[in-house]
Order: structure tokens, then C-alpha cells, then sequence
């Protein structure tokens, strides 16, 4: 991705330096970063050892208005950025102002205070702080540092569904724990700037209060307000107890000094950096329930009212050492603000698909989502909900039902997508099967900008006969729109070559196969004689081709046992020894537990997964010949022809008598050509790529296929 800051400086600041954390990080992930900085700063060089593009537009004064925005859309027409991220107020606006001059970006504003003090500025500075909140809503995203801080700008009209907290990030690798130098009483330490807001006679009083401590106060600003303080000390007769040091360089080693660190801030604190840095150090730390700081130290106890000093002291002389570090490593680092953020300014990609029932379709949309954690998704169903739609909302995506009936759209549900689209605002269009390929083309029309779009076609077509209706007319819409995707995915070889015949684009195809969790589907115990039928009751599937062929392999092994299991297939008659298990949630264990897997399906298959799953748990396959079968299973397995009950039989007694009970070649198959790995960095390289130019059908189709050898007959 490529990104640009954009920050008033670079001088040494809180903010400044969480920029450079997070601009390192991008980078080392790969992203394309730049900043753009008004007036320069130390970290300058800092930024460009990192491999960051610095460009300094150099505001001359005050009034440089016109000439310094001038400077700022040619430096940011240079860098062309995807997306434009503003770094504190002033920033933010500029952002925003910049956004038609320079290819029209997402624009991320970040807030890093959590009350502002615009009471106390100027008119320019009133006015930037009325802009801010009125304006705010023409941000596409806005990151706070802290909930403090979302919370008080979201009540100043800040759009809260676009407000996003991601905390600042810890440098665990500097600041890390120190030996305490020599043996010193118990030491309460305070960090701050010497200023109203850090409440330092809230401190003192509570340090009153304590007889046994001693006391360390760091930081320097007003001196007025020092000399209050350091008076305010001697009339509570702690001038022999308190220590007062100015601000220093190397915190790792003032943490050490300290038992535990008091933060008593009485208004303003956001993230408290200070109570992150002094908890990576090791050091336990008490704080006023101000900000976040009751979110960072994660423990009620040590949390006391603002202002209070009777509970802060309670805090103190209750205070039990212990080591908090591991909270910020796991909760506060820096590559948990790298992670966050990253995900917050990826591509956001809305899939549209039919359903999110228990198909194979729908099961692999849900492993790629959940599997490409890194973007931002959002999923529309355009029927109601199903079993996939639970797990994806599990694993915090955001999941919309249209609740349309089967095949007939309606006025109320493409309402509900017109405002999902709307509001989401998404980078990349999926669709996912026929209707949801037509649903993406809709949206992206919706959109009212042009964003790339990619349907995935997901099962085979040997005759629109075949298909319903109403799915013949949508199959046949997108033939003639197919020249809108970007691309368009198939999951079968057979399938590609089927819809081109039937006009679809062949420039736009590129095939990336179904893919299995490994991990998931493995060896078991199989057991012997046990044969079974997965999927879902449908004319397509054919079961009365393999409850033919049960019925003839009874006769030579009675004892064999046989199970069905799919949505539906309750309902089908069957004779005794077949047992009809209807839709189960624990299928990597049944498919494990077979001595044989079969397929009978007569037509619309594209990639099998039921094939693909049974041989991830190497069990012997017996499939018909239809869609990509032959393609997956390679040298594996048996292959017969379709809506034939004799050949079928006669494959799956073959196994049987040759007391055949797993088919580890069939494993290896699978580990080579069909893993969830290589599938979901296939997806992700199509989801990501700003490249859109399109390769042939030929470069995308073909994959070389390894011979493996079975102990199985091919038929």
C-alpha cells in the first residue's frame, strides 16, 4: 500500500515519536511510506534510515497560508498516496483539503488527545477546532490513541461509527527491566510535565499520608507552578522525602529507581505513555481513573478517584510489588500498534455472496475471510443467515443478512444493500456465485466510484438446461456484463473453460483452486467396511446412483456399512443398512472414520470438496467423472462415469476386497497442490494487487500436475 503522513512536525513529541514507531513498522511490512511534515524535526534522519520518504514543505510563518497549501498539493501530487493519514488536529484538516488535488485518497485523521484546550487559543486556533468537529464526518476513518479520546470528540459530533481506537505502542525492546540500584526504601515515583493537569498536589498529599515511602517527582515545565508545588511539599513536612529531578533522557533507568509509579493527572490524560513505558520497566503502577489508565493497567485496585488523595494513599500503603510487563508485551507493544493500525488502513473488501449455508462455497468463503486477517471485511448474504454467518461474527467480521427470498429480490432488500454499500465504503468488490456476482455488479454501481470488483464463480456448467430458471437468466446477465470484473475466479479448470464457451470473458479468468485446512483434515482410525456419501440432498448430487450401488455391494459384503450425511438428506428412502445422519458439524471426524469416500454426482460440480476433504484424510476415493475430480485427484483414488450404479459398486468392492483402508498418496496430493496456505496467498495477492492490468486464461489455468503413485486402480 501506499500511504503519506501528514504532521505539523518532527520535532521530539509523544505523537512524533508514535509516528515513527508506526512508520517503521509499515515499511517493514512492505508498505510504500511517506511523510509529510510542515516544519522539520529531529526524526527526520530517523524516518529516512528507515527507508520513510520525508518531504518538508516548509511553512515560512503564521500567515503562510496560500503558498504553504500550494507547497503541500504539489508534495503530496509527488507521492500520489492510496491513502492520506492526518496526524493530530491542524494535520487532520489539511488532510482533508488536499484529498481532490491529489487522486482522491482515503483519508484517515488520527486524534491523539483526549480533551482539548481550545478555550485557551487563538481565533485560528477556535476556528481549526470548529472545523475539526464539523467536518469530521468527510473522514473516511478516524483513529483515536486512546477511548478517552473517542469518547469526548464523538460527543462534540465526531461520526462514531467511523471512530476506531488503537493505543499507542510501547518500544518493549527499550524499555525493558532494570536492577533497582542499591537498597533503597520503598519509592513512589511520579512522571510528568510540571503542569495543573498532573494534579502533583494530589501527590503530595497522599504522600502526607504515607509515613514509611519516600518519593520521586520527574519532569520540568512552569516554574511558577514548580515552586508551588516544592512549597506545598515543605508545609507537609516532606522536603526530606521527595526527591524533584527535571525531565530526562534515559526513563529505562529512572523507572528502575522506583517501586511503583503514581500517575494523578486530574483531567486531559489520554494514553498514558508513561504508565506503558514504566510497566514494560517492570514497574507496578497506581493512577487516577482518568484516560485510559485504568485499561492499561488492567487491575480495579490500583485505580483511584481524580483528585482524591486519601485513595490514592490507601493505594500506596496497600501496594503489593509485582511485574506488570507482561501485560504490555501482550496488550501495548509497539507491533500490537503496527498490527492494529495496518488492519485499520487496508484495503476493506465487501463480499457478496448468495447464502452462508453449509456448502462447500459458502465453508471456503469462511476459511479465506477468516484467513486473511491482515484486511478489512465486510460480508452480505443476500439470503438469511447460516451456519458460516455465526463463525464469521465469532471471529469479528462484520456480517449483513438481506434476507431475501430464494431468487427474488426486493425492493426492501436492495434498499438494505444500498446503504451496507454505502455506508462501508469498500475498496474491493466481491462477488461470490452467480447471484452474488450479479449483487457485486449492482453495488459497485451504487458505490458511485470506481473500484475494482472480482466475482468468483464456484461450480461447473455443462447445460443451462440444467439450472433453474431464474439462475439461467442471471448466468446468462453476467456472461454479457462479465467485461465489468476485474477478474473473474474460478475453482476449476472445467469450469473457466464452460463459462468462456458460454461468453465469458477469457481475458479476465484466473484460476485458484479450492485449498484444505491440513489441521484440520488428517488421518484417523478409519473403519473397516464403512462407506460414506457427503453433501447436500440435491438432483445434482445423485444419490440414487450410490444408493444403487450400496445395494449391490450388500450383496457381497453384507457386513459393509453405509452413511449419508448433508443438509436435507433426511428425507431420502433408503433401505436399512444405510444410515442417514442429516447435517453433522463434526465431518473432519466422520470423513477420517471412513473406509471409503464417495462422489456420485451426475453434473454441476466445479471443484469437489468432498473429494479434496476425504483425501487430506487419506481415505480412498471412489468419485464420478465430472467437473475437476479427475484434475484433484490425480493418480489417486478410482474415477467412474457418472449415473452408474454397476461401476460405482464395482470400484468401491475393488477397495474392499484389497482391504485397502487409507490412501496416504492422496494425503500427499493435497499437501502439494490443494493446501489453505498457498490458496489464501493467492487471494490475498488479488485482493491487495494495485496492478490491473489482466493475464491470459493460459497463465492462470495451468498448474503442473505431480505423478503420484497409489496402491489404487484408476478406473
Amino acid at each position: 500500500m501506499k500511504l503519506a503522513f501528514l504532521i505539523r512536525d518532527l520535532g521530539h513529541g509523544g505523537a512524533q515519536r508514535q509516528l515513527v514507531l508506526l512508520a517503521q513498522g509499515l515499511v517493514r511490512e512492505g508498505h510504500e511510506v511517506s511523510v509529510i511534515h510542515f516544519y522539520d524535526g529531529a526524526f527526520r534522519t530517523e524516518l529516512e534510515a528507515a527507508g520513510v520518504r520525508t518531504i518538508c514543505v516548509g511553512k515560512k510563518s503564521r500567515w503562510d497560508l496560500l503558498g504553504f497549501f500550494l507547497r503541500l498539493v504539489q508534495a503530496t501530487r509527488r507521492i500520489r498516496p492510496e491513502l492520506l493519514h492526518g496526524y493530530l488536529a491542524e494535520s487532520n484538516l489539511m488532510a482533508l483539503f488536499l484529498k481532490p488535488f491529489c487522486g482522491f485518497p482515503r483519508i484517515v485523521w488520527g486524534v491523539r488527545d483526549s480533551q482539548t484546550d481550545a478555550h485557551l487559543w487563538g481565533i485560528l486556533g477556535k476556528l481549526s477546532f470548529r472545523l475539526n468537529c464539523l467536518l469530521a464526518r468527510f473522514a473516511d476513518l478516524i483513529i483515536c490513541n486512546s477511548k478517552a479520546g473517542r469518547d469526548y470528540y464523538a460527543a462534540r459530533g465526531y461520526p462514531t461509527a467511523k471512530m476506531h481506537v488503537v493505543p499507542n505502542g510501547i518500544d518493549t525492546a527499550h524499555f525493558t527491566p532494570r536492577p533497582k540500584p542499591g537498597d533503597k526504601k520503598l519509592t513512589f515515583g511520579l512522571v510528568g510535565r510540571l503542569s495543573p493537569m498532573k494534579d502533583h498536589a494530589t501527590f503530595l498529599h497522599a504522600a502526607a499520608l504515607d509515613p514509611n515511602a519516600q518519593f520521586v517527582i520527574v519532569g520540568s515545565g512552569d516554574e511558577a507552578y514548580a515552586q508551588q508545588m516544592r512549597d506545598l511539599a515543605t508545609r507537609l513536612g516532606l522536603a526530606e522525602r521527595v526527591t524533584w529531578l527535571p525531565a530526562q533522557n534515559d526513563m529505562p533507568s529512572v523507572y528502575a529507581t522506583f517501586d511503583c509509579l503514581v500517575n494523578s493527572s486530574a483531567f486531559g490524560e489520554g494514553f498514558s505513555n508513561v504508565i506503558g513505558e514504566a510497566m514494560a520497566c517492570g514497574i507496578p503502577c497506581i493512577a487516577s481513573n482518568v484516560g485510559d489508565s485504568a485499561w492499561i493497567i488492567g487491575d480495579k485496585s490500583q485505580i483511584f478517584p481524580a483528585g482524591d488523595h486519601e485513595a490514592l494513599a490507601q493505594c500506596m500503603l496497600a501496594f503489593q510489588p509485582h511485574n506488570p510487563r507482561q501485560r504490555i508485551v501482550e496488550g501495548f507493544s509497539v507491533e500490537k500498534l503496527i498490527q492494529r493500525t495496518s488492519r485499520l488502513l487496508s484495503k476493506k473488501v465487501l463480499w457478496i455472496t448468495t447464502g452462508l449455508g453449509s456448502g462447500g462455497a459458502e465453508m471456503m468463503l469462511s476459511q479465506i475471510i477468516r484467513g486473511l486477517p491482515e484486511l478489512q471485511h465486510i460480508v452480505i448474504s443476500l439470503t438469511g443467515g447460516g451456519k458460516h454467518a455465526d463463525a464469521l461474527r465469532e471471529a469479528g467480521i462484520s456480517v449483513h443478512s438481506l434476507d431475501m427470498p430464494s431468487g427474488k429480490p426486493t425492493l426492501g432488500s436492495l434498499w438494505r444493500l444500498f446503504k451496507v454499500v454505502r455506508q462501508t465504503k469498500p475498496d474491493v468488490l466481491m462477488g461470490w456465485m452467480y447471484h452474488g456476482c450479479l449483487a457485486a455488479t449492482i453495488s459497485r454501481f451504487m458505490r458511485f466510484k470506481s473500484v475494482p470488483m472480482i466475482w468468483n464463480i464456484r461450480q461447473s456448467l455443462y447445460d443451462l438446461k440444467l439450472e433453474k430458471r431464474g439462475s439461467a437468466l442471471v448466468i446468462r446477465a453476467l456472461a454479457w456484463l462479465s467485461w465489468l470484473p476485474k477478474r473473474i475466479t474460478y475453482n476449476s479448470q472445467l469450469s473457466a473453460q464452460q463459462h468462456e464457451a458460454t461468453g465469458y470473458r477469457a481475458a479476465k479468468t484466473q484460476l485458484i483452486p479450492n485449498g484444505f485446512d491440513l489441521a484440520k483434515w488428517q488421518p484417523g482410525t478409519p473403519t473397516r467396511g464403512r462407506i460414506g456419501r457427503f453433501g447436500r440432498n440435491a438432483a445434482m448430487k445423485d444419490y440414487a446412483t450410490f444408493i444403487a450401488a450400496a445395494k449391490i455391494i450388500t450383496q457381497k459384503h453384507p457386513a459393509a456399512q453405509f452413511i449419508i450425511v448433508g443438509a436435507e438428506t433426511e428425507k431420502l428412502d433408503v433401505p436399512p443398512n444405510i444410515q442417514l445422519l442429516g447435517e453433522r458439524h463434526d465431518l473432519p471426524e466422520l470423513t477420517a472414520s471412513l473406509n471409503i469416500a464417495v462422489s456420485s454426482s451426475a453434473f454441476g460440480e466445479g471443484f469437489p470438496n468432498i473429494v479434496g476433504e476425504a483425501m487430506a484424510c487419506a481415505v480412498p476415493v471412489v468419485s464420478t467423472d465430472i467437473g475437476d475430480t479427475r484434475w484433484v485427484m490425480g493418480e489417486t483414488g478410482h474415477i467412474v462415469s457418472p449415473r452408474d450404479p454397476q461401476a460405482l459398486a464395482n470400484a468401491c468392492l475393488e477397495i474392499l476386497d484389497a482391504g485397502i483402508t487409507q490412501d496416504l498418496a492422496a494425503r500427499q496430493r493435497i499437501e502439494t497442490h490443494f493446501s489453505l496456505n498457498s490458496v489464501l496467498k493467492q487471494f490475498e495477492s488479488l485482493l491487495t494487487s494495485r496492478d490491473e492490468s489482466h493475464q491470459s486464461h493460459a497463465s492462470h489455468s495451468s498448474q503442473p500436475i505431480t505423478p503420484h503413485t497409489s496402491p489404487l486402480t484408476q478406473h
